[in-house]
């Protein structure tokens, strides 16, 4: 991949604070949503730290959510997503596509669990209704200066 393009990706992947996850429902229609953007160290230097310590591959998606959203309804019947980063105002984009899958791990739960998210999980890193996401992308298409895209190796 071209530096311009890696460049590109490290910055919207660490500088926006929001991403959009893209599902798919029950009938195969795309269901969009905004989700944290878990490695951006501005907004969430706990996660962002944790993450890049576990895991050196910068194009990695983390995503956090309750067990029993909609997007794990959808993810558990079709685990293919998208997810896309973007500074608009700047004509910037990037769209990751790939498989979710719903990491296990206690211990990475517990080390990247923020207190404050209580309110989405009460019971802590080990409430049930707590499941955290990772995407490795096999596909990335971005806008800047025109297009560009990237197929992952397997």
């Amino acid at each position: 991949m071209k530096e311009e393009t890696e460049n590109l990706v490290k910055e919207l992947m660490e500088q926006t604070s929001t991403a959009f996850l893209a599902t798919n429902d029950e009938k195969g229609i795309p269901f969009i949503r905004a989700v944290f953007n878990l490695k951006c160290p501005e907004d969430f230097p706990h996660p962002a730290k944790v993450i890049s310590d576990y895991d050196d591959d910068s194009y990695t998606v983390y995503i956090s959510t309750n067990t029993s959203s909609i997007k794990m309804k959808h993810i558990n019947e079709n685990n293919n997503i998208a997810v896309y980063y973007s500074k608009p105002v700047e004509g910037k984009g990037i769209m990751l596509q790939g498989q979710a899958e719903i990491i296990k791990d206690m211990e990475f739960k517990e080390k990247i669990w923020v207190e404050n998210w209580t309110q989405y999980y009460p019971k802590g890193y080990t409430d049930p209704d707590f499941t955290m996401l990772k995407m490795k992308p096999k596909y990335l298409k971005g806008w800047y200066r025109g297009r560009f895209e990237h197929r992952f190796e397997d």
